[in-house]
């Protein structure tokens, strides 16, 4: 009995340990936010003060001043992101339904030759890319952003992709083939529907990563009417930083808005064990 006992209060000492190591954790990761964010509410002399002190006379008001400087950068950023997304996880689940659903001679000689693009480094293809975009007339447009960024986020979709509809139970696509199905179907209607969760994880992904790229958009894009959040946001802030350093905190806090909406929406799938499903048990 004694022995039991003993083991029931190792177990909740390190139970407590664990809770207090996260609590920890939770809160390294929250302050640099949650100051921010109460930098973001106070009047320029108030920020001479202590970092904790909360606002004499919080200026909500500076968040709208905020949205207004960034929305028309933010907005392009929405709309190469969606694009992006919705090409890499077409392209490349389409890739890798082929690669795990035929045979064909080379099959697994062209997989490791994608597979090896994985170990490239994105600084050597920048500068053949850029010629790649001067050639084709794509300087200083959202295409330029776009296509790259379909082309350059392949690799790891593909190798996901393809692991994943691997798994998929082989008799679902032995029957509707008798059935008379075609690729197309096969794909569409059965593929597609049973790995909804990875699909939306791999989107995911490449959405946070266009949406955080600075140094390519800068590259490729001059005109400021056009350009993408990220790299006018420094340009943006400094602006009114000097009259207003409020506003331009609530800019940094308006900017990773979309990034903390999509890992949201990441967090649930992992945490309901979304992520596995349609995959053989």
């Amino acid at each position: 009995m004694l022995k039991h006992k003993k083991h029931g209060i190792e177990g909740a000492v390190a139970q407590t340990l664990l809770y207090l190591s996260l609590a920890v954790i939770i809160a390294l990761v929250l302050m640099p936010i949650v100051i921010t964010f109460l930098y973001s509410l106070k009047l320029p002399y108030e920020h001479m003060m202590s970092i904790w002190r909360w606002p004499s006379d919080p200026q909500w008001g500076y968040y709208g001043e905020a949205f207004h400087g960034i929305w028309g950068n933010m907005f392009n950023s929405l709309i190469v992101c969606v694009v992006t997304t919705i090409g890499v996880v077409f392209f490349s689940s389409a890739t890798a339904y082929v690669f795990s659903r035929h045979h064909f001679f080379g099959k697994e000689v062209l997989f490791s030759l994608v597979l090896a693009l994985m170990m490239v480094p994105s600084v050597l293809t920048m500068t053949p890319s850029y010629l790649t975009v001067l050639k084709l007339g794509l300087f200083n447009t959202r295409w330029a952003l776009i296509l790259p960024g379909i082309a350059g986020g392949q690799v790891g979709a593909i190798f996901l992709f393809r692991t994943f509809f691997s798994q998929q139970p082989a008799s679902l696509f032995e029957s509707a083939t008798l059935d008379g199905a075609n690729d197309l179907v096969l794909y569409a209607k059965i593929t597609l529907p049973l790995a909804v969760p990875v699909l939306i994880i791999q989107g995911l992904g490449t959405f946070s990563l266009m949406y955080n790229d600075f140094l390519w958009p800068t590259l490729v894009v001059r005109n400021d009417a056009i350009q993408t959040l990220m790299p006018r946001l420094k340009y943006l802030a400094e602006s009114v930083n000097m009259t207003k350093p409020g506003v331009a905190y609530a800019m940094y806090l308006l900017a990773g808005v979309p990034l903390a909406i999509t890992s949201l929406i990441g967090l649930k799938y992992f945490i309901n064990g979304d992520f596995a499903s349609g995959m053989k048990l």
